[in-house]
């Protein structure tokens, strides 16, 4: 379904011209080409047109949320799946959807293949498609972070930084009061965190340690805030501490995110 689709159903059950339907509030020619989906109408005029033929805002957008409800709910658990770092909830989603083709596909096997370490089975076209995806140009734009979060390693460190220099250099842009993007976000500077100490960024990590210090002390992201301390006792060289921690992490039951954390220096995890 379609905005055109759908001024067109109103307007046939109403018995309107479209000429009757545009209302004076935009041109029938433009109207036309509305219903045909070859132009775009804005928000404004089309919330007008509803309201000058009484037709209900919950009934003319219904349809959408209706069609959007499966796919969001399984965007949730994607992402759901992906902040427990749950790989095998990951492989069975990916089995699950029938439609090989869908960016929602495409995204679950990106995960995939990061947790396992085989992101260079993803095609290079596909990675950059992805790339383009996830990443708007202005970052301000983004509703939450889970899509950069996702596609971190599709990123050179230089690009990652940059993201997240501008994040922290912007805070009175961003809610971070809203839950999902404060969660997204977290699970994007820890992914920022791993690239630092495995490629031994340790400037770059302390900074964002810093941020993290100064975000809402919300409950939601208590268990992230303890990765982070993980991953600063690590470049501390704080063997002991991340030892406490990753041990305290696996008795709560977290065992497939100490599967993806980097190991300690000459320990097994």
């Amino acid at each position: 379904m379609t905005i055109g689709q759908q001024l067109k159903k109103f307007r046939l059950l109403l018995g309107l011209s479209q000429a009757d339907m545009a209302a004076g509030i935009v041109t029938a020619s433009f109207y036309s080409k509305v219903e045909r989906d070859q132009s775009e109408i804005v928000i404004d005029k089309l919330v007008e047109i509803l309201n000058a033929h009484n037709i209900s805002l919950y009934d003319f957008f219904k349809v959408f949320d209706e069609e959007n409800l499966p796919n969001l709910n399984l965007s949730r658990k994607v992402y759901s799946y992906f902040d427990n770092r749950d790989l095998d909830k990951l492989i069975a989603l990916k089995k699950s959807i029938n439609d090989k083709g869908t960016l929602l596909y495409l995204k679950v096997k990106l995960i995939i293949a990061d947790f396992k370490g085989k992101i260079d089975e993803i095609p290079k076209n596909k990675q950059e498609e992805l790339k383009g995806i996830c990443l708007k140009d202005d970052i301000t734009f983004q509703k939450d972070f889970w899509n950069i979060a996702i596609s971190t390693s599709l990123y050179s460190f230089d690009e990652l930084n940059g993201i997240i220099t501008y994040i922290m250099n912007n805070q009175a842009k961003f809610d971070f009061n809203n839950d999902q993007l404060l969660l997204s976000l977290m699970n994007l500077l820890i992914r920022y965190l791993d690239r630092c100490y495995k490629e031994q960024h340790f400037g770059e990590a302390k900074q964002v340690g810093s941020f993290i210090n100064k975000l809402p002390q919300n409950t939601l992201i208590a268990f992230h805030r303890l990765i982070v301390k993980y991953y600063a006792a690590l470049i501390n060289g704080e063997c002991g501490l991340a030892n406490q921690i990753i041990n305290l992490i696996g008795q709560n039951g977290f065992h497939h995110y100490v599967e993806t954390l980097p190991q300690i220096e000459g320990e097994e995890i």
